[in-house]
């Protein structure tokens, strides 16, 4: 192969196209249908991985790792992998409310609720907040009645009117509480000319409370909460505080959120509201105790799943990761946690700084397990991303691309003896410029398929009711009609707000990669992670969705059996014909 001036050019069929099926190199199984029953899906768990971004990788992760029986290789790219850590900065640099006039603005600022984080802005980390509790319940506000677990306003903290930062309080009038958003710029703050939009829902405002929380400020009401701005610079800095109960009072001697009593650490059996004589949950009973659905988040979680893993469990899989060195979520610390986690339990870990692959030179990365980082921030939240997964060069320099690419590398390096080539009666000669992927990629037949289908999802139809469907984009490469060949199969979960439309244009790198003899012919299906408000997490909801107010559609919530058990069976029996590759 010869590369000038960003153009790859396939020069011999004997050196890179022959093979298997008349010009196709490598292995592979030929399809050989049979009657009967079709295989079980483990069969091909040596062949099927999973992967995703922001959202879609914490999707990618668990479900990976929770369901290993059928996925070999798991890819997650940028997303929450460490629940436990998610829930400490989710108090620390999401709920927090003190007084301050400097306005944070880089990763590892003194980030508060009044002084979020720039990205994705205000309006979508108090969507995102509504949509983690549906799917997980709420861990800083306990609910005793199950059937009212969603509203701030149906929790026993909210009847009772006692917390131990606050004293005793009241409730907002509106049973949905306070109203916040209106983020017009997407900065993360609250300006004098912003008019809230969004009611919070799942946020406690415990009433009367800025007095408390800073004196002497002038304070006006805006959407049922008193906020002012300190330095009169336009920018709200502080307002009426959030009620947080995720546990008993104890002595968090690291600051990590977690009750460790061999460290010495000592706990106040008062109940979760820190109130003694209040009578709410766990006072009184002789043990330490966190908000009962904190379970949910933890039973979720890849990181404690992992470490209830041997190594040997562990290295029955491959696990790729990238994450970027600002990530404004903070989960950068996910990552350091995890490879932590993976080097005590004697696993070596590969980390690399940039990305090594590009279209044109497909690395063969050999690590069991891989981290990327990279020097920029967060990516996946399509609201307020830049149009670079859409409109970006593909072969450029454009983060999101350079993500993808690298990814794809190391899942090549999963399934061995591939199927290379398009097969068939190819003849060589092909140009393909990288630089313009989108006019020059050849419109010929040897080009892969892309599938857009619309599937029924019974696990998501509530009490025999009309079955939802969910739409799904799959990729066949360009040997699955010209040969009689099995393939690797790769599920790809968006990020936040995403759509499986959204990664249509992936099909062009993928040809490109396959028809240049650098990537094996592998399928990929990009799946639905639409749910809640504007996301599902891929899990199973705790709140079901008839107790969230405004939310269409109403489904079951089932979104982890949706993937498994509906959209999974119709991709590799229907649209991939059954020719998912077998060990």
């Amino acid at each position: 192969m010869i590369r000038i001036s960003g153009v790859l050019t396939i020069v011999a069929a004997a050196a890179i196209l022959t093979g298997c099926g008349g010009g196709g190199g490598g292995g592979g199984s030929t399809f050989h249908p049979t009657p009967g029953p079709p295989p079980a899906p483990e069969a091909s768990r040596e062949f099927r991985a999973i992967a995703g971004v922001s959202m879609g990788a914490y999707g990618a992760m668990n479900l990976g790792t929770k369901h290993a029986d059928l996925f070999s290789t798991v890819a997650a790219l940028g997303g929450p992998v460490d629940m436990r850590q998610l829930l400490h900065d989710s108090i620390s640099d999401n709920l927090e409310v003190k007084p301050q006039t400097t306005i944070p603005r880089h990763i590892g600022d003194d980030f508060t609720y009044d002084h979020m984080a720039p990205y994705p802005g205000r309006d979508v980390r108090l969507t995102m907040f509504q949509d983690l509790s549906i799917a997980f319940g709420n861990p800083f506000l306990h609910h005793p009645d199950p059937n009212r677990q969603y509203l701030a306003s149906d929790s026993e903290p909210a009847q009772i009117g006692q917390d131990d930062q606050f004293g005793a309080f009241a409730a907002p009038a509106d049973p949905r509480g306070f109203m916040d958003g209106g983020d017009a710029n997407h900065d993360g703050l609250r300006q004098t000319g912003e008019q809230p939009k969004i009611f919070t829902d799942v946020g406690l405002l415990a009433v009367g409370s800025l007095p408390m929380i800073v004196s002497g400020a002038a304070p006006v009401s805006i959407g049922g909460r008193m906020i002012a701005d300190l330095d009169g610079d336009g920018v709200f800095d502080v307002g009426e505080g959030l009620v947080l109960n995720p546990s008993e009072p104890f002595t968090d001697g690291d600051d990590n959120g977690i009750f460790e009593p061999a460290l010495g650490e000592t706990y106040e059996d008062v109940g979760l509201d820190g109130v003694a004589g209040s009578g709410d949950f766990g006072e009184g009973n002789g043990t330490f105790d966190y908000d009962p659905d904190r379970e949910h988040w933890l039973a979720e979680d890849p990181y404690t799943r992992l470490a209830g893993r041997s190594a040997d469990e562990i290295a029955t899989q491959r696990v790729y990761m990238d994450v970027g060195t600002e990530d404004e979520f903070g989960f950068a610390r996910h990552y350091d946690n995890l490879v932590a986690l993976l080097r005590d339990k004697g696993l070596a870990v590969d980390e690399m700084e940039g990305f090594p692959a590009n279209c044109a030179d497909l690395t063969e990365p050999n690590a069991q397990f891989e981290l990327v980082r990279y020097m920029a921030g967060h990516i996946g939240v399509k609201a307020v991303d830049p149009d670079d997964l859409l409109h970006g060069d593909i072969c450029g320099e454009d983060t999101v691309w350079q993500r993808v690419i690298s990814m794809i590398a190391f899942l090549n390096q999963s399934f061995p003896d591939g199927f290379f080539g398009p097969g068939g009666d190819f003849t060589p000669g092909i140009n393909i410029d990288f630089d313009h992927l989108d006019v020059d990629l050849p419109n010929l037949n040897v080009r892969g398929e892309v599938i857009q289908r619309s599937i029924p999802s019974p696990a998501l139809a509530v009490d025999g009711g009309a079955v939802p469907k969910r739409d799904v984009l799959v990729y066949r490469p360009p040997a699955f009609h010209r040969t009689g060949k099995t393939f690797p199969l790769v599920y790809f979960l968006g990020g936040y707000g995403q759509e499986p439309s959204d990664f249509r244009r992936v099909s062009l790198l993928l040809d490109a990669l396959i028809l240049t003899g650098q990537l094996q012919n592998m399928a990929f299906a990009f799946v639905p992670g639409a749910g809640g408000r504007q996301g599902s997490f891929y899990v199973n909801h705790v709140i079901p969705d008839s107790q969230v107010p405004d939310l269409t559609p109403v489904t079951s919530g089932r979104y982890e059996d949706s993937l498994i058990d509906d959209i999974m069976p119709v991709v590799e029996l229907d649209i991939l014909k059954g020719r998912v590759r077998q060990q």
